[in-house]
Order: structure tokens, then sequence, then C-alpha cells
């Protein structure tokens, strides 16, 4: 019956039984390592979850023994307990916490369940502790009301009765991690594998680990509290092995070794030696680099130990962050992929350089005045480049950069430079040297640089599951159920634990890495909603520290059947990211312009107006939607994912000439810059770059992936048309204002005719006092009254207009499929 076995605790082993039993014999159970038996204490059921959403508000809390929790609960008309008209911040407050009020224990908004939720571990409380909800530090504002009404945590199973599989072993000797515990019970016999003994305070290693290069020694650290043995492989510059040397037990879990001798240039790995819990002797070995490599051999092969100084560029120390960003919605992005920005002829740079780092260094022209490459960037005016993954990942290969293109979310080493988008693949230093130029170069064009990063999951292999993580301590980094499944709500085959104590800490260690040594001005995090919320708020805090006004965003999509608990993830149905100036990709406002991703279903860019209030929602930022103030949502209508803005326009209207195809496309993003927001542009959109029809192209050739500057001439006017709206957004602060309550006071919905969003903003800030914007998504004119004065049009008909401003009196008729802006100086 016996199925497997954890070390959860200093104390504590877990059993998992391949039946359900009601009743337990402490006797039938057995501890023992090697011929020695530990003594048991007590041996209990444990609980499994049954949610029960009408109880557990009741209560006020929910015991979930299963996983270890204790889920708080605030539903409105529970404990005296009404929403008021905003939702305000909620905490726990009482014995656990000395009754005082906390961000540890703040209460997180559940848009699907509309109730406040906090997950906390079960050992953070005891059956008898008291507490009460609290909005604030007015006792006034605790509930429930009045003085002891306390709500108290008290055990409510029927553990006599209850069925589990499930069994905690209490153990009179303390528990390591890195021995072998026989389990025997009725006469069966497994071995506990480690799992959340790792979690426990000390095993968690504050300081930096990897590798530390001087000119007389170099110092090794890794983390592997769960091995048997740690061996260093040192390989010359050649990759030819030199030596073995074996590393020592440092505390906290680590192991360290010091070779005084100057290794410059040279590699290594480790050699890491585990127990083989499936068998009764005998141990699994695994050769792997370090994670936290900062530089490699080719294809994530070995660790290469260098010199910082060999990694310099002129001008480095004097480079710094992106200025002139006072908040997330000043921010104009514009997502690329290396590669595809330069790779094609027609970017008329060096040859050596396109599809690299250092073809964004560089401006070309197509022709005469068809600028390309960063040329194109600065006339563009964004402020912000999104770069598709740039660390180093799996699914290319740098011995023939053109055999195999990839995105390059199948992340491998997450500190170390992509090689395959340097020049130079041959000398291992080019990478960093070469993004560092590129950097560098866009901020003296004042453009900042964004690194969309992939901590949802790690390049899987064939199906193989065992990456640089598992190959050091296995199974701690990723969700992993009782059974040995791993959790794949991401869709590649496993997922990162991301609340785990050293997982949080790697994941915080990498970005801060990438913000310190590379001046990067924000992070886009690919699956967000997989990562907890815990986590990215700490990035947010850390990450901010270094540079105030770093971007932080990602897709808050609500992933299903995920290990971790749905009101622990940063997703777009929580309010986790509120308060913080965390982005969520809007995907209300994406899908009420388009229609769907990559179907038939038309949006209100085809004049379909069903989802209008959507639109109207997205024109103020998400505020009453999902996000607290307008720096969360990122208001977007097509990104690398799915069809490209034309392709679906061009999927969808049928029989329509490129005429009405070009206006709708000019149309859905004249939206996205003209709303409030954080607005999202992916490249090439802006004169109307297509995939050939194909919506997941994370693998196909340069051909269909590349941009085409042929495409700039033939749509020039739809560039000029983008570029202009750029301008007049960065001009105007009342397209961008900073928070909720100011687009509650400034911007107004008017009368329109039925199916045209029309609003006016009077934001006293900016030059133009009043500005009327109209969206008519028609084929037909339609007619828009105007209030009394004259007014001076800005864009119309898909035109921008920069100065020679026509003037309007009492109506205006609103050309079809069209943005109309209008303003008063006074």
């Amino acid at each position: 019956m016996l199925y497997r076995a954890f070390i959860d605790g200093h104390y504590q082993i877990t059993v998992i039984l391949s039946d359900m039993i009601s009743t337990i014999n402490t006797d039938e159970f057995k501890v023992n390592i090697d011929y020695d038996t530990i003594d048991i204490e007590k041996v209990e059921k444990i609980i499994l979850h049954e949610k029960n959403n009408e109880q557990a508000e009741k209560r006020g809390y929910e015991i979930c023994e299963e996983f270890n929790k204790i889920r708080f609960v605030l539903k409105e008309g529970m404990h005296d307990f009404h929403l008021r008209k905003a939702k305000k911040s909620m905490y726990i407050v009482g014995d656990m916490n000395d009754w005082k009020l906390s961000s540890d224990w703040e209460l997180i908004w559940n848009k699907r369940s509309s109730r406040y939720e906090l997950i906390k571990d079960i050992n953070d409380v005891q059956f008898g502790y008291r507490f009460k909800f609290a909005e604030n530090t007015n006792i006034d504002l605790w509930y429930p009301k009045g003085f002891g009404n306390d709500i108290v945590i008290e055990n409510y199973f029927d553990r006599d009765h209850a069925l589990t599989n499930k069994i905690k072993i209490t153990t009179s000797q303390r528990l390591l991690p890195n021995l072998k515990y026989a389990i025997t019970y009725k006469n069966k016999t497994i071995f506990a594998r480690p799992r959340d003994i790792l979690n426990q305070e000390d095993y968690f290693f504050y300081d930096e680990l990897g590798c530390f290069y001087s000119d007389d020694k170099t110092e090794f650290r890794v983390w592997a509290p769960t091995a048997y043995k740690v061996i260093l492989n040192l390989y010359d510059a050649n990759e030819a092995f030199l030596a073995s040397y074996d590393m020592k037990r440092s505390g906290n879990g680590t192991w360290k070794r010091i070779i005084d001798n100057n290794l410059k240039n040279h590699y290594y790995l480790y050699e890491v030696w585990h127990y083989n819990y499936d068998e009764e002797t005998g141990y699994k070995v695994y050769f792997t680099p370090d994670p936290y490599s900062k530089a490699s051999s080719k294809n994530s092969g070995k660790t290469l130990i260098f010199d910082d100084a060999d990694i310099q560029i002129d001008g480095w120390d004097n480079d710094t962050f992106l200025s002139g960003i006072d908040s997330q919605t000043d921010a104009i992005i514009y997502e690329m992929h290396v590669r595809d920005f330069t790779i094609d002829s027609t970017t008329n740079i060096e040859d050596k350089k396109r599809g690299t780092f250092l073809g964004l260094c560089e401006g070309g022209y197509y022709k005469t005045n068809i600028s390309t490459s960063l040329y194109h960037l600065k006339d563009l005016n964004i402020t912000h480049v999104h770069l598709l993954p740039i660390n180093d990942f799996g699914s290319v290969d740098e011995n023939n950069t053109d055999k195999k293109y990839n995105w390059g979310y199948d992340p491998v080493l997450y500190q170390t430079v992509e090689g395959w988008l340097s020049s130079d693949r041959e000398d291992r230093l080019k990478p960093i040297i070469e993004l560092r130029t590129m950097i560098k170069k866009l901020h003296e064009n004042n453009i900042g640089v964004i690194m969309d990063i992939v901590f949802n999951h790690t390049y899987n292999k064939n199906g193989e599951f065992f990456s640089i993580f598992d190959k050091i301590v296995p199974e701690y980094f990723y969700r992993v159920n009782d059974y040995g499944e791993y959790s794949n709500a991401s869709g590649c085959g496993n997922e990162i634990d991301s609340e785990k104590p050293m997982v949080r800490k790697y994941i915080l260690d990498t970005i801060l890495y990438w913000c310190k040594n590379f001046h990067i001005d924000g992070f886009r995090f690919d699956l967000m909603g997989l990562l907890d919320i815990n986590t990215i708020r700490t990035i947010a805090k850390e990450v901010r520290k270094v540079n105030p006004k770093a971007l932080i965003y990602g897709e808050g999509w609500v992933m299903d059947n995920s290990l971790c608990l749905i009101e622990e993830r940063m997703n777009i149905e929580s309010s986790g990211h509120q308060g913080y100036d965390i982005g969520m990709f809007n995907d209300r406002i994406r899908d009420a312009i388009r229609g769907d991703l990559d179907g038939y279903k038309t949006g209100y860019m085809h004049g379909n107006i069903e989802s209008v209030e959507k639109v109207k929602q997205g024109v103020k930022g998400g505020i009453d939607d999902f996000a607290l103030n307008p720096t969360e949502c990122v208001n977007y209508v097509s990104c690398h994912d799915n069809l490209s803005l034309w392709d679906k326009a061009f999927k969808t209207m049928q029989g329509d000439d490129f005429y009405y195809i070009d206006r709708a496309c000019r149309f859905a993003n004249g939206i996205v810059l003209t709303s409030q927001g954080v607005p999202f542009l992916h490249g090439g959109v802006e004169f109307n770059r297509n995939k050939k029809g194909i919506a997941n192209t994370y693998n196909k050739p340069d051909e269909i992936n590349k941009i085409n500057w042929r495409l700039k001439e033939r749509y020039y006017d739809t560039f000029i048309y983008y570029k202009e709206l750029i301008n007049l957004r960065r001009n105007h602060p009342a397209f961008r204002m900073k928070t909720a309550g100011e687009i509650k006071k400034y911007l107004k919905f008017i009368q329109s005719p039925e199916g045209v969003v029309a609003f006016e903003i009077t934001y006293p800030y900016d030059t133009w006092k009043h500005i009327i914007v109209a969206y008519n998504p028609f084929r037909e004119i339609e007619v828009l009254p105007l209030r009394e004065g004259k007014w001076k049009v800005a864009v119309e008909d898909a035109t921008v207009f920069k100065y020679n401003y026509k003037e309007v009196i009492g109506s205006v008729e609103l050309s079809p499929l069209s943005i109309f802006i209008a303003f008063k100086d006074e």
C-alpha cells in the first residue's frame, strides 16, 4: 500500500498510500536509517481538502490540511462586513501577528469568487488562535465588530471517520534532507524523498551563489542540500577535461570549493550524486552547468569562468536607466525579436550584424527615405523596446545559426546571454559585450529596454523533465504532486514552483542581476498567472529600489490545473497586482477590438459593437475592471502570439480591398494609443507586418517571422499615422493620466450615435484644455454633436494633423472606420 514518502519537516515524514484508509495503527509504521531505528512519536491522518465555500465563508477560514495551508476568506454579509463602493485593503489581525496590520497578512480580492482571500502556511497559526478582519488600524473597521467578537480557529475535522491516503509521521529524532530514510508499513518498505524540509529557514542561503573569480583563486558555491556528494569538474579553454575536485558542505544546504589558481577562461561542470530513492542501493549521477552561470560554452554546455574586466565596454559605467519616464503610463512599448528586426537584407546593414544585438545598434535605409533598424525606432519615437527572450534558451543551435529558429520561450541558463543572437559565437564573452553595446546605444537614443523573461517553466527537451535544476535538487524547483507528476498548466511539461523560498531567491537574484549588470529598464513576465503574488510583488519592490521607474508587467491569464492554489497566483482575476504598479495585459480590449485571436469572430474594428463596453473599459485604463490604476493596464490588440493584426484583419475581411483592411488596423491601434493605460505595439504593425497567415510561428523560419522593410515603403502613410499618433500621445499627458482618480475626474463619455465611442478629456495639466475623441467603427459616416465653441481638428479620416488645424462648430462628420480628435486651447 505504500506509494511515496517525503521528508516534510525537521521531524515530519509524509507517507502516501495507494489506498484510502480510515484507521491507522502506529505500530504498523517504522522508520530506519541504514540499520538504525528512528523513534516515532505519533502517526496521524492528514485530512484531504474538500472545499466548501459556504462553510468557509461562515467560519472566516478553511483549513487545507492536505496542502499544509489555511485559507482566510471574507465575504460580503459575513462577520458584520459589507463592501464599500471602492474596494479597500483588508488584513488579518490576531494572535498570529500581535493584532497589528502587516503586508504579510493582507488579503487579496478574488474577482471570480467575489471575496477577499489569503493563503498562509498552517504552521503560522495554532488552534485556539483568535483573529479579526481589519480594514485599517481603526478598530471600528475591524470585523466582526465589537470587543471579544473574535473568530476562533478550531479543528473542525471528524478525524475518526475521515478517509485519507496521506499519513503524517512525527519522529523524535531530527531528520536531515541528505540522508536516506526507509519507511516500512505492513512489511513493505520505500525511501523518503526530501521535500518541504528544504523550505525551512536553516536551508535558506542568503548570500551569493555561483563562481567568484579573482587572479589568484576562484570560489565555487552551489545550493544542493539533498546531494550525497558534489564534484567540481574543471575544463580548459578548449573544453578539454583537466581535473576533478570534491566540494565540501558549507552550511544552509550549500557546497563550496576554492581553487587557488588563475582559472580565467576555464570551464566547469558540477557532478552531483543523489540517492536512488527507487532502489535500496545505488545513486543517480548528473553532470550540469551552474544555474548561476553568467556565460557558457555553446548550446548551454559548460559554465565559463571569466574576469569582469573582460566584458567592459567604453562608456558603460556612464550608462544608466532610461530617464524621462515618470509613470508606467508614460511608456509606449514596442515588442520585437532581435533576429526578426534586422535579419532581412532590406535592412541594409552589414551582413555579419544582421539578426544580432549589433544589428540594433545601427540604422539603415531600405531606400532613400525608408529608415530601418535603429533609425526606424528613433523615427517612430516609441519609449521602450520589449525584447523577446535574450537569455540563454535551448531550442536553437549556435553551431548552425540558420538551422533552427525560435522565439526563445524555452529557458536553460537564466543569467547567460543567448549566444545565437551574437555576431561572434566563438568568443563566449561577445554575447555579453554586444548586448551591453546594444543597450547603451538604445539608451543614447532615449529608448529603454524591456526584457521578456520566462519563469513559469524551463526547457523540456523530448519530454525529459531533468533540467539543470532537477539535476542539482531533484523536484524542488518544480510543482510536483504526491505521485511524482509534474504540474503542467504552462503546457510545456513543467511549472517553476515560484513560492518556494530558494526558487523565489533564484528568480529575484536573476532579475536583479539583469537590472544591475545590463541596466534593463523593465521586465515582462511570460505566463505571470502561474507565478505567485508574493514573488512578483517582491520583484517589483526590489527592482524599483535600483530603478524607481522600471516597468513591470506580464500575462496575468488564469491558467487551469496548476498545483499552485489559484488564490496565490498573480492573475488578472485577483487584486494581487493592484496598488503595486504591476501591469496586466488587457485581453478584454484586445478581444473587443479584433474579435477572437485566430478565428473568424469579428470585433469593434469590423463594426461589431457587441463588446463596446469592453472598449470603454480599456479607454479608462481598466480601472472599472481589473486595474486599481491605469499603470496596471497594458492595452494591446496584437503581439508575437497568434495571428498578426494584419493577418487577423485579412482573414476576417475577405472581399474587402487593402484600403479597408489597412484602415481597420490603423483604427485598432489608434484606440490603443488614445486610451488611458500603457500602450503596447507589436513590432512591424506600423506598416502592416504579416506572418503569412500563420498563427503560431515560434519555431518557423526567418521567412515567416522576419520584418520585411519593403512593407514600410508600401504602407508608408500608415507608418506616418502611427508615428504622429505616438508623438501626439507623448506630447499630451491627457492621454496618459497616472491614477484612477484623475481618469474619473477628467475623462467623461459623451453623447454619440449608437456604437460610436466618444469621450471628452479636460485634463488641466495639458496645453489642450478640452479634448474630444471619437471612434467610428462603421463603414458609414456618423455625425457627432459637439459642445459649444470652435474645435480644432487634430486627427480625422486616418490622418494626424500637426498644424494648420481646421475648425469645426456644432457637430462633425466622423469618417468611416476612423478616429477623430479635436481640441480647444482654453
